[in-house]
């Protein structure tokens, strides 16, 4: 066996544990040793490797002498690395702070497994990438609500990233529907990267974002930065208009709901950090409707002005409901589920979820804000369970209902086509099928 030509290092503020030299030298793997495959899906711990080139050599070649661990990594899970975006690259080691440096000389993502490394380049290895396995089961053609030349409109369902994630660039939103749309019909369901990589197919622009356990409408930019950057000013001028369906625990009142927020302090554990709302104060003047006075009016330092419509509320049936909220109100009653329509005045992170945990009323699923859980593979239902950020195993009842576009003002902005449109979503995942 050739000698080892990567060594491990850890740079400064990395969380990745700092290994001896000597298990860096070429292994012989017990034949016991499982080979790590991304094909089908499997759930694995985070895992990061850092290694320096002491010579010359391939990734394909190099990359499975010197990771350690089972299951191990071995030429063929080095091509699936690749292909799902979970291996980067750069001439040199990077700084521990990338603030400054030029986008040109930050690690990028590997686009051939075969690519030679040079003496004292550097190679991050996401051993383990976060996966979606929902994404591949989705026909995402049909799933396109509207398209034009340079815009496309999408209902999303949950458990699926909108976005490329640092260590996974195939299953998501943005990359599918542009695959989708190239190849004209529906995209493969083999369920893992051995159906195409990164390198394949542009994705498209994300222009905003849903929150993976979130469904619902969701724009992209086609071919370039210009419906992105129009976007982008439509969403300062608060020409976009977002509705939202959820369902709550509880009876939230109708009307205008406004708060404070900031987010969590830091503590240093592993806990999420969640959006904290606080009551308007007394000196505070309710919201006159205009937006555009909403950064300006009754400002506070270090907090943001959080406003929405609670527009209807209505209890969901047992007999409308999917069988996960038919299940929780098995042991809550059936009257105990709300379905409400919310209009989004301000687009905080995690505002809807947030606002209705303050008034008592966390939404189904949302086990970060109080509510129960609706788990794919079940957990513990109980509202009492320590607060945890929602993953692609998730299923929250919050819905991207519909998305409108208000006209432009020609004397500011040429009008587009999508000026003046609504684009709506399809029924939401928690209500039963016709």
């Amino acid at each position: 066996m050739a000698t080892a030509s990567l060594r491990c290092v850890r740079p400064p503020g990395s969380a990745v544990r700092r290994v001896a030299s000597s298990a860096w030298r070429p292994r012989a793997f017990a034949s016991s040793e499982r080979p790590l495959r991304l094909h089908p899906p499997e759930k694995l711990p985070p895992r990061v490797e850092h290694v320096v080139a002491e010579t010359g050599g391939t990734l394909r070649a190099l990359l499975p002498q010197v990771i350690p661990g089972s299951p191990r990594v071995d030429e063929t899970a080095v091509r699936q690395l690749v292909a799902i975006g979970a291996v980067y690259y750069a001439e040199r080691p990077p700084p521990r702070d990338l603030a400054g440096v030029p986008r040109a000389l930050r690690p990028k993502r590997v686009r051939d497994p075969d690519q030679r490394v040079r003496p004292g380049s550097y190679c991050r290895v996401h051993v383990h990438p976060k996966r979606f396995p929902d994404a591949r089961a989705v026909d995402w053609r049909a799933r396109v609500v509207a398209l034009g030349e340079d815009w496309v409109v999408v209902d999303k369902p949950p458990g699926v990233s909108v976005n490329p994630t640092v260590d996974n660039a195939v299953e998501c939103a943005a990359a599918l529907v542009a695959r989708a749309l190239r190849s004209g019909g529906e995209t493969r369901r083999t369920g893992g990267p051995e159906d195409g990589d990164w390198t394949e197919t542009e994705p498209l622009t994300v222009v905003h974002r849903l929150d993976v356990a979130t469904s619902g409408v969701v724009m992209f930019a086609r071919g370039g930065g210009d419906f992105a950057r129009r976007f982008h000013e439509a969403l300062r001028l608060r020409r976009v208009r977002k509705t939202y369906k959820c369902v709550a625990a509880a009876r939230p009142p109708l009307g205008a709901l406004e708060h404070w927020t900031r987010q969590e302090p830091k503590t240093g554990g592993s806990s999420p950090r969640r959006h904290e709302m606080f009551p308007l104060r007394p000196e505070d003047e309710a919201w006159s409707g205009d937006t555009s006075a909403l950064e300006t009016a009754n400002a506070r330092e270090g907090f943001k002005r959080c406003v929405l419509r609670v527009t209807r509320v209505e209890p969901l049936a047992r007999e409308d409901a999917a069988r996960e909220a038919a299940d929780w109100m098995d042991g809550n009653g059936d009257d105990a589920l709300f379905e409400c329509e919310v209009e989004l005045v301000t687009g905080r992170t995690h505002q809807i979820r947030a606002q209705f945990a303050a008034v008592g009323a966390p939404l189904l699923g949302d086990v970060l804000y109080g509510g129960a859980s609706l788990r794919v593979g079940g957990e513990a239902r109980a509202s009492s369970r320590a607060p945890r950020a929602l993953d692609e195993d998730d299923r929250l009842c919050l819905q991207s209902a519909a998305m409108t576009m208000d006209a432009a003002d020609p004397a500011r902005s040429p009008t587009h086509e999508t000026d003046g449109r609504t684009f709506e979503a399809g029924r939401p995942w928690w209500r039963r099928g016709e």
